[in-house]
C-alpha cells in the first residue's frame, strides 16, 4: 500500500485542496522560479519512492503511478461467472441499496458539499458494474478492469473525501455483492461452488480496494504538492510587492489563513537548517507564521499577538545557531513588501559572526553601512587609512584597543583595565592611532567615523573594507 510522506507547510495544514486560481498568476515578475517542497509516494515496505510530477492540471487516474504490478486475476468458476452475469440485469436495484447504506452508515457521504447523491450513485454503480463483469468475464476488451476504482480513488482524494469513509463505501459494496452472489446461489442451488470460488471472489474484492486506495494517497500527494505551490506564489507576490494589488491580497488572506488588515512582522533566517525549529518555536507561543524558502534563507510571515515584536524575538532566541533580522510592524499584507526589506537588512546588519536575533531598530547604525556598502567601504578607507596597511598582529592591535576606548566612554583606565594592560599603554597605542589616520580624539567627527568604520569591519565581508 502507498504511503504519503510530505515536508509539512509551515503554518498551515498539509489536508488538500483544489485552488480555483492557478498559482501561475502569481509567479516572480522578475523571473524567479516557484519552489515547491518536496513530495514522494513509498510504494509498500522499503518500497521505490516515486517522484511525482508537477504538472497542471491534475492527470487521469488512468495516468497516476500505479503500486507494484499485481499478477492477473484468475478467472471465476464458470457458474460463478453466470451468477454475475445474472446480476448485471439487477445492477439499478443493487446500486440503490447500496447508496441507501453507505449514505445511513457514514455522515461524509451525507454533506453535499463533498459529493452529490448524483456522483456517489454514478460511482457506485461503475464499480459494482466492473465487478460483475470482470466475475462474468464480460469486462469490455481492452479496458482496465481497475478503471472505475482508480476514477473514484482520484475524484473522492479532490473532493477532500476522508479515505476511511471511501475505503468504507468499498467495504458495504463487497458485502452488498457477495449477498447478493450468495442470494443467487441459494436460489440456483450453487452454494457450494460459491463457497469453494470465495477466495477468487474476494481477490478481485481486494484489488479494487487496493486501487481506490493507492490511487487516492497517490492523487492526495499530487494535491498536496499543488497546494504547497500555490501557497509558495502568494507569499512570492506578497514578498515582491504585489500585496498592494486587491486580488493578491484577498487571495493571500485566504490561502494563508491570515487576516488581510493586522499587524505582521517579517522574519529572515540565514540558512536553511534552522527554519523548522523556528517554525516550532513561533507555533508553541501561539504566533501564526506563513513560510518560504528562498536559496539561503528562511522567511516567515508572523501575524502579531498583543506583545509586539519583542514576542517574536523571544521565542526565536532559544532556536540553536540562530541569525535572524526582524522587521517593524506593518498594518496589513499590502505592506509584507516592506518588512520583508526591513528584515533583510537587520539581518545583515549582523556582525559577520554573530549568533542573534536582532530587530532593525537595534542595528540602525549598522544598516546603514550595509545598505551603502560602497560607501561604507570608503569610510573605513579614509577614516583608518594606513592603520589597515600594518602587519595583521599590530593592526589588530590598534583596532582593538581603539574599539575597546570608545566602548569605555574614551577612559584610559577603564580601557586599560579591559585590555589588561597600563593606562599609558593606551595612551600610546592611541597616538599611534592618530599619527597613522591623521585623525583625532579631540574631535568629535574623527571620533563619529571612526565609531562607523570600526562596526562596518564587523558586518562587510572583508573585499569591500580592505579596498
Amino acid at each position: 500500500m502507498a504511503r504519503v510522506r510530505t515536508r509539512r507547510a509551515r503554518g498551515g495544514s498539509t489536508r488538500p485542496s483544489c485552488r480555483p486560481s492557478d498559482p501561475g498568476a502569481y509567479a516572480p515578475r522578475t523571473g524567479g522560479a516557484l519552489y515547491a517542497r518536496d513530495v514522494v509516494i513509498e510504494v509498500g515496505p522499503g518500497g521505490p519512492a516515486l517522484p511525482l510530477p508537477s504538472a497542471a492540471p491534475l492527470p487521469s487516474a488512468a495516468a497516476l503511478p500505479t503500486a507494484a504490478e499485481r499478477p492477473p486475476l484468475r478467472p471465476a468458476p464458470a457458474q460463478v461467472a453466470a451468477l454475475a452475469r445474472s446480476l448485471l440485469g439487477e445492477l439499478d436495484p443493487m446500486t440503490d441499496r447500496l447508496v441507501s447504506s453507505i449514505l445511513a452508515e457514514d455522515p461524509a457521504y451525507s454533506e453535499a458539499s463533498r459529493t452529490s447523491r448524483e456522483d456517489l450513485r454514478r460511482s457506485c454503480r461503475d464499480n459494482v458494474e466492473r465487478i460483475l463483469q470482470t466475475l462474468a468475464s464480460e469486462a469490455p476488451v481492452g479496458i482496465d478492469v481497475l478503471d472505475a476504482p482508480r476514477a473514484t480513488g482520484q475524484r473522492r482524494a479532490e473532493q477532500g473525501m476522508p479515505l476511511e469513509s471511501v475505503l468504507h463505501a468499498y467495504r458495504l459494496g463487497h458485502r452488498t455483492i457477495w449477498d447478493s452472489l450468495v442470494e443467487q446461489a441459494r436460489a440456483g442451488g450453487a452454494v457450494d461452488t460459491l463457497v469453494e470460488a470465495a477466495s477468487s471472489v474476494w481477490e478481485l474484492v481486494d484489488s479494487f480496494s487496493s486501487a481506490v486506495g493507492t490511487t487516492y494517497r497517490e492523487t492526495q500527494a499530487l494535491l498536496l504538492r499543488r497546494d504547497d505551490r500555490w501557497r509558495d506564489a502568494l507569499l512570492d507576490a506578497l514578498l515582491d510587492g504585489r500585496g498592494s494589488e486587491r486580488a493578491v491580497a484577498a487571495d493571500a488572506a485566504a490561502g494563508l489563513d491570515l487576516p488581510q488588515h493586522a499587524p505582521y512582522v517579517v522574519v529572515v533566517l540565514d540558512g536553511t537548517d534552522t527554519g523548522q525549529v523556528a517554525a516550532d518555536a513561533l507555533s508553541v507561543r501561539g504566533l501564526r507564521a506563513a513560510w518560504r524558502a528562498r536559496a539561503d534563507r528562511e522567511i516567515a510571515i508572523v501575524a502579531l499577538s498583543a506583545a509586539g515584536p519583542a514576542e517574536v524575538v523571544r521565542a526565536l532566541e532559544v532556536v540553536p545557531a540562530v541569525r535572524a533580522g526582524v522587521s517593524p510592524p506593518v498594518e496589513r499584507l499590502a505592506e509584507i513588501d516592506v518588512a520583508y526589506g526591513l528584515a533583510e537588512t537587520a539581518r545583515r546588519a549582523l556582525a559577520l559572526e554573530e549568533y542573534a536575533v536582532v530587530q532593525l531598530d537595534d542595528r540602525l547604525a549598522g544598516a546603514l553601512l550595509v545598505t551603502a556598502p560602497d560607501l561604507a567601504a570608503r569610510l573605513v578607507r579614509r577614516s583608518l587609512g594606513a592603520v589597515l596597511d600594518l602587519e595583521p598582529d599590530e593592526r589588530d592591535l590598534l583596532l582593538q584597543t581603539l574599539s575597546a576606548w570608545l566602548a569605555n566612554g574614551g577612559s584610559a583606565g577603564r580601557t586599560a583595565a579591559r585590555l589588561y594592560c597600563h593606562r599609558n599603554t593606551v595612551l600610546n597605542r592611541l597616538r599611534r592611532l592618530e599619527a597613522l589616520t591623521g585623525r583625532s580624539t579631540e574631535r568629535v567627527d574623527d571620533l563619529v567615523e571612526w565609531s562607523l568604520a570600526l562596526l562596518a569591519l564587523q558586518v562587510l565581508p572583508a573585499p569591500r573594507h580592505l579596498r
